[in-house]
């Protein structure tokens, strides 16, 4: 018979059947006989056999050592070393940040932020610069790679992203906003019903004499156009009691002109002596520039000198006792009430009655008809209620008295200056230079100026966020990110549960509540999930008109389309939704929506994705924590699981909270800095204390049932001889690294609701039992003091 073998063919194919020459029949002795064949087969059968029973045990044995190979990389591998790009990334910002020179138990907040002025040394663009203002930078610089790209003309972007890249080319357009000159602000100085120069300076004597002005449209008109309160706070928002529905809050003045301004930065003591001065002198030389600057444009003459110098002294003046009248209200509304339109009114019209011997007898109706005007709302005077709060009734009448005892030539030059001071930053270079110029030592952190491509990004962020996120945000996040972050929000909540139910201080009622509401709080992490559907991102910002030559319009188009807006919002249902831009580095509590909300940019490194657990979980996860707690703080804890104020405490469990936070404005009431003569005011904040306290608490018990489900982790680089907890807490510390000057500081202690950066660290590890096991702090070392430790959650 023939012999046939399998080779590859020339072509180098895999098997050619190739015929080897034939064997001579004759040599038999390889032959097998017919006879023997069967005795050939039944052996074959057997060593078939044989085989399959090896090749069964073989791939048994190679499945256990499979096996065997997953569990050690599971379990025994995770003590390794971490070498990720996170985790060498991770060490070496810890290293560069942490001074080992320093004991832990001394001073916690050195031993992991000694180094970090040296490395992060402050540029001069925010006030000071910490492990959050890397994160801004990054988002800045993204935005502007962003912004400055060209449109795609394919049309696969939604038109709102071209329009935000358009707004981007309009601010930097510096040559078509010099052209444009004060042309803008001459045409709403018109639509608000104001001058183009104050009368004060075009009238006769006798003209100013019988001048009359109704500065109630005026406010009103300002109000829609601009945004801004000017003399009466009025807006739009749900019922503190009810909050599915919205109502009409009006009082003190609490609404900024949301237009770039000189001043937004301002934070030092409005009652200082030198302060004050150095105010009056740059207000008194923007005044007489600006005034002066409007009058040669229209007139081509100089002001006649006595009426400059009248006009800046009244405007120094009303502009001062404005201020003084509204900056004795500082309360939170904690005591709203209701009161129908007319009988409110009534109420002012007495009040007025008596003190001006002058009566305003539909005040409000005519406001709010005013402002209402062209809104698809209307108002019923006879049921329709007004919000206001204590302050609010203290503040109303005041106001109105002293605008109706000034003289009205007077207060048309007030709301002038007003409204002409909120558009002036971004009219010509010249003029906007001149304001910064003299406003540079109002700048907190810095007289050095940003780049103007940098504060146009942060004009188009703060104007259209969603758009720019849209261009920022990594479509991967839901399925990669997300469901991360919700398992550590989901074990810091059942660590908070935990703990609620081991309270001895909280009676049952109110501990079955707690637990209820901490059920309902809901979170948004990342971003909305319409974000990338262009028909709703571009119906989120309809009716926006935006060109790329007509940077002041543009602004204008936003500003005068919210107002409207939140008025129509007054017959609407609402329901809980995002409160923040995706490209905010922040973490919110909302409390009418009992809504945590976490934005996509602060899920970002040095805060998040750190390469292990243990550091995320200290980082972020004490911020997630941090933003549960409010939910329950001094503040939060008046909030229902529906988001109503309202009582849902009961008195004993009241007593007893208030007197367990007195531990704790006792405690930051002691914190001191060298060089500074003010000391942390510990009850202005409790409420960031309480939360930075639990929100520690709460992601250390979360990280040790993460360990639970997920197993132990690997080393980190160069901290091998740290144990997780040690390296929870530096990772905690390690978010709050800040560079800073003294008299920053003094300015934060003065206006800030937070403690300083460096004692919510020291603070909170200070009240930390596990803190000091884990670095084996003895008692009475300054991180694990002698007494009692505060805590409430």
């Amino acid at each position: 018979m023939d012999n046939y073998a399998y080779q590859p063919d020339d072509n180098g194919k895999p098997f050619a059947i190739t015929r080897y020459p034939s064997v001579s029949r004759q040599n038999n002795d390889y032959l097998v006989e017919v006879n023997s064949r069967s005795k050939f087969f039944k052996t074959t059968k057997f060593y078939k056999r044989l085989t399959a029973i090896l090749t069964i045990l073989v791939l048994l044995l190679l499945i256990i050592v499979i096996v065997l190979a997953v569990l050690y990389c599971t379990k025994f591998r995770k003590n390794g070393l971490c070498t990720s790009e996170e985790c060498l990334r991770s060490a070496a910002n810890l290293r560069l940040s942490m001074d080992f020179s320093v004991d832990p138990c001394d001073d916690f907040y050195q031993y992991t932020c000694g180094r970090w002025s040296k490395e992060h040394p402050n540029h001069g663009w925010f006030p000071s610069f910490s492990a959050f203002s890397t994160i801004m930078e990054e988002v800045l610089i993204a935005t502007e790679d962003f912004l400055d790209s060209e449109n795609d003309d394919d049309n696969n972007e939604p038109f709102s992203v071209k329009q935000a890249r358009n707004f981007y080319k309009s601010c930097m357009d510096t040559e078509s906003v010099d052209n444009l000159g004060l042309s803008v602000v001459y045409k709403y100085l018109k639509e608000v019903d104001l001058p183009t120069i104050p009368s004060l300076f075009t009238k006769t004597d006798q003209e100013l004499e019988d001048f009359q002005f109704d500065w109630l449209k005026s406010e009103a008109t300002i109000k829609k156009t601009f945004a801004m309160d000017v003399l009466i706070g009025f807006f739009v928002q749900p019922n503190m009691y009810n909050r599915s529905e919205n109502v009409m809050y009006i009082g003190v003045p609490v609404t900024p002109c949301p237009l770039p301004s000189p001043f937004k930065t301002d934070k030092r003591k409005k009652n200082e002596v030198d302060y004050a001065e150095l105010r009056k002198t740059v207000n008194t030389n923007i005044i007489k520039f600006v005034l002066t600057t409007f009058f040669k444009n229209v007139t081509s003459k100089e002001p006649k000198e006595e009426v400059l110098e009248q006009a800046t002294e009244v405007l120094i003046n009303m502009t001062l006792h404005m201020d003084e009248l509204i900056n004795n209200y500082t309360d939170i509304y904690e005591t709203v009430h209701f009161e129908n339109i007319k009988e409110h009114q009534n109420k002012i019209s007495e009040i007025l009655n008596d003190n001006t011997k002058k009566t305003y007898p539909q005040i409000w109706e005519k406001y709010i008809t005013y402002l209402f005007e062209g809104v698809n709302v209307t108002i019923d005077f006879d049921k329709d209620l007004l919000y206001l709060a204590e302050m609010d009734e203290d503040y109303l009448p005041k106001v109105i008295s002293y605008i109706m005892t000034t003289s009205d030539v007077y207060v048309e030059l007030y709301m002038w200056w007003v409204t002409v001071f909120a558009m002036i930053l971004n009219t010509s270079s010249d003029i906007a230079e001149y304001i910064l110029k003299q406003t540079a030592p109002f700048y907190v952190g810095s007289n050095v100026l940003r780049s103007r491509s940098l504060d146009c990004c942060i004009l188009v962020n703060t104007f259209m966020g969603m758009a720019v996120s849209y261009g920022l945000a990594d479509k991967t996040f839901s399925n990669k990110t997300k469901p991360k972050v919700e398992e550590m929000l989901s074990n810091i909540k059942d660590s908070f549960v935990a703990h609620v139910n081991t309270l001895t201080w909280m009676d049952r009622d109110t501990k079955q509540a707690t637990l209820e509401k901490s059920k309902e709080m809901i979170s948004f992490i990342g971003y909305p999930e319409w974000l990338f559907d262009k028909g709703a991102l571009d119906i989120y910002y309809q009716g926006i008109v935006i060109y790329n030559d007509t940077y002041l319009e543009n602004m204008m188009s936003f500003v005068k389309i919210f107002v409207p807006s939140k008025l129509e919002e007054l017959r609407k249902i609402n329901e809980r939704n995002w409160s923040t831009d995706p490209t905010d580095v922040n973490a919110y509590n909302s409390f009418p929506d009992n809504s945590i909300n976490v934005p996509m940019a602060i899920l970002s490194f040095p805060a998040y994705n750190l390469g292990l657990e243990v550091l995320n979980y200290g980082a972020i996860g004490s911020i997630l924590g941090h933003e549960l707690t409010h939910g329950f703080d001094n503040t939060g804890r008046k909030y229902d699981k529906f988001g109503n104020y309202k009582k849902w405490w009961t008195n004993s469990t009241i007593e007893t909270f208030e007197e367990k936070t007195k531990c704790f404005i006792k405690q930051y009431d002691n914190y001191t800095f060298a060089g500074i003569s003010n000391h942390v005011q510990g009850e202005k904040t409790l409420g960031e204390n309480l939360a930075d306290n639990g929100g520690v608490n709460h992601a250390y018990r979360a990280y040790h049932r993460y360990l639970k489900i997920h197993g132990s982790e690997p080393k980190l680089p160069g901290f091998q001889n740290f144990t997780n907890d040690q390296l929870f807490f530096v990772a905690f510390g390690s978010i709050w690294c800040q560079t800073i000057t003294l008299d920053e500081i003094e300015k934060d202690i003065e206006t800030d609701v937070h403690s300083p950066q460096k004692i919510r660290v020291i603070g909170t590890l200070q009240n930390s039992r596990e803190f000091a096991k884990a670095f084996r702090c003895p008692a009475g070392s300054k991180m694990n003091p002698g007494g009692t430790k505060c805590k409430v959650w």
